[in-house]
């Protein structure tokens, strides 16, 4: 081969080593960027079912404290694993002509991680 194809052959492979390099490199920060994405869901989904269990312990406590009471209104709180949750009573309704009492219950459990809190709300009605 002449000395000058050859010279023209390798600034062609040049280029597209380039070119290669480029497009990997590409891929490789939208792999990255994903990665990212994913971990973040992956924490806020394990807080949100944090704060949903933390809202169910509550809520638990406060129906127990109920069916023992009817007429008890105080608030209950609990924290677990770093998660608060608060269950309270609203107005109370007298059903029919008999006299039973229903009750709703709300309860609010939360968790922070930094920037991320997760709120997660539960209601249920008890009938005397």
């Amino acid at each position: 081969m002449s000395p000058s194809i050859r010279s023209r052959d390798g600034g062609s492979m040049l280029l597209s080593v380039i070119f290669i390099i480029l497009v990997m490199a590409a891929l490789m920060t939208g792999l990255a960027r994903l990665s990212g994405q994913s971990s973040q869901q992956l924490v806020y989904e394990a807080q949100a079912l944090n704060a949903r269990l933390a809202a169910e312990s509550a809520l638990e406590r406060k129906v127990f404290e109920l069916l023992a009471d009817i007429n008890a209104s105080a608030a209950v709180t609990t924290e677990i694993r770093g998660c608060a949750a608060e269950a309270e009573t609203g107005p109370r309704h007298t059903v029919d002509e008999t006299g039973t009492i229903q009750i709703n219950v709300v309860a609010k459990g939360s968790c922070s991680t930094g920037p991320i809190t997760v709120i997660r709300n539960i209601e249920v009605e008890v009938i005397e």
